[in-house]
């Protein structure tokens, strides 16, 4: 009988026990995806699917823009260039050559702004550019700086994000080269919470109808608008009130690296900026939003970044359970990569154009 009664204390601790530990996921779950301190505004289509495109890999990413015109790079086959036409739907497979044969990379990322494209390695590190048309890669930059992300803005200017040797932390700067190269960093930019390098993590952007870049953080509800120097910066929220890194850093291990110990709180997962918009992806659902959208469709927050304001909320509709991974907008289109597929989108002008602003 004493048995029998040890049993069922036992058996109600471990039920107990499990219904807790139940009970604490589905409250994790939900704070994951739900907010109720914000509330998005839905107009109707402000952006409509013309056609999807079939790409045959998802391995593809956004490498840059001309016109009616799209660069893909791929991560698999890095010396890889896909030209898509979005009006035509014309396709041009390009296949680009380093004038140095034997040279060494391990991680490299192809981006096209014309007229020049560059191709780029932080880790070796490099950078290469060349004249597109001709796609010959030639040695520019080599050994100025490591980086671990790289914007170019123009001819002659690399953004990048790099650990500064001085602070040990992640820090914005820009490699500038004229007659040569030269490294300008500003450690006050990325604002330490935790640890300086996960808690800033995030997406380096820029206008491509103007000269602003940007900085999104993954894991906060900030964002960063500033000119080419890195000057005149502004600081701005999103609609979401996490407004510090919620995250765990775990211990050093014997190679002197440092991972998270628990998954991050993303607040902003992909962004772009386009004119006087800022849009963000975000997988967190705000008042009276239901989490089984998000089975469906990601969630697009647009930002009038000149005025500083929320303006407008729309769905990206995912293709065979895959999730939009990159996007940008292409004068009065927008183009997503969602799995293999590219998706074509028109941006309607009263949105994206004569904004009727909703202030939040």
């Amino acid at each position: 009988m004493i048995a029998n009664n040890i049993h069922i204390k036992l058996l109600g601790t471990i039920s107990l026990g499990i219904g807790l530990v139940v009970i604490l996921f589905l409250s994790s779950e939900k704070q994951l995806h739900q907010n109720n301190a914000f509330t998005r505004s839905y107009p109707q289509h402000p952006v409509i699917k013309l056609y999807d495109l079939d790409l045959g890999y998802n391995s593809y990413y956004i490498a840059g823009t001309d016109h009616n015109e799209i660069y893909l790079g791929n991560s698999t086959a890095p010396w890889h260039l896909l030209k898509v036409n979005i009006s035509s739907k014309d396709t041009l497979h390009i296949e680009l050559a380093p004038t140095n044969k034997q040279l060494r990379y391990r991680s490299l990322k192809v981006y096209v702004s014309p007229p020049f494209f560059f191709v780029m390695d932080g880790t070796m590190p490099f950078i290469l550019r060349g004249k597109v048309g001709e796609w010959k890669a030639r040695p520019w930059i080599e050994q100025t700086a490591y980086f671990n992300k790289a914007l170019p803005l123009d001819s002659t200017k690399i953004l990048i994000r790099t650990i500064s040797s001085t602070t040990h932390q992640s820090t914005l700067g820009i490699i500038e080269h004229f007659k040569s190269p030269n490294l300008i960093l500003d450690t006050s930019l990325l604002r330490q919470h935790i640890d300086g390098v996960f808690d800033v993590d995030g997406i380096l952007i820029k206008n491509g109808y103007g000269p602003e870049v940007g900085y999104v953080f993954f894991y906060k509800n900030q964002f960063m608008i500033m000119d080419s120097h890195l000057k005149n910066v502004s600081r701005q929220r999103t609609i979401d009130t996490v407004e510090q890194a919620q995250i765990r850093v775990g211990n050093q291990n014997k190679k002197g690296q440092i991972s998270m110990s628990a998954p991050p709180l993303t607040i902003n997962k992909f962004a772009c900026m386009t004119g006087r918009f800022v849009l963000i992806q975000s997988d967190r659902l705000g008042k009276n939003e239901n989490k089984a959208m998000l089975d469906q469709a990601s969630i697009i927050d647009v930002y009038n970044y000149k005025e500083g304001i929320y303006a407008f909320s729309f769905y990206l509709y995912h293709i065979a359970g895959h999730k939009p991974r990159a996007f940008e907008i292409i004068g009065n289109h927008m183009v997503a990569l969602v799995g293999d597929q590219l998706s074509i989108y028109r941006t309607i002008e009263p949105f994206f154009e004569n904004l009727n602003i909703i202030e939040h």
